[in-house]
């Protein structure tokens, strides 16, 4: 697999995301997660350490909002 298409994958999943948000569907923080978990890798093969940066701290806040949405479920 190319970089180029691991940039584009992260993309999608990271925007399918964001379209399970707003169907307020808890799927949506997976696939956040694995987007930005791609994008991570992705953004460490291309050497730019500010989009690695930011997706350790979005990883970081899906975990965090997957379980603030599941604890409010209960």
């Amino acid at each position: 697999m190319s970089i180029e298409v691991l940039g584009w994958i992260a993309t999608a999943l990271l925007l399918v995301g964001y379209w399970l948000n707003a169907k307020k569907q808890i799927s949506s923080w997976f696939f956040w997660m694995i987007g930005n978990s791609m994008m991570l890798v992705y953004a460490a093969l291309i050497e730019s350490n500010s989009v690695a940066f930011l997706s350790v701290v979005l990883i970081a806040l899906n975990i965090y909002g997957y379980f603030s949405w599941k604890n409010e479920s209960k």
